[in-house]
């Protein structure tokens, strides 16, 4: 079994990742000397929300077939149609 991973979302997925590292380690240079791990997956996190709405939030997905025989359904004539 593999597991096949769209090109454009493992880009964006690096992205974020690397967003959020540099956070976190800009979030070090505080006086504490401690990280942000919180603040570094949420700007990660709403860096990757922004990009897939920006640039991969338009693709629809590949229809799927349905069962053999699942046509629309036909619609009779009204009975008060007539001439």
């Amino acid at each position: 079994m593999t597991v096949h991973i769209d090109p454009v979302g493992g880009v964006l997925l690096v992205v974020a990742l690397v967003v959020g590292y540099f956070v976190y380690k800009h979030t070090q240079q505080a006086p504490a000397g401690r990280g942000d791990v919180v603040g570094a997956i949420g700007c990660a996190a709403a860096v990757l929300t922004a990009l897939v709405l920006i640039l991969g939030g338009g693709r629809a997905a590949t229809p799927t077939p349905g069962p053999a025989g699942s046509g629309a359904p036909s619609i009779p004539a009204s009975p008060m149609s007539g001439p």
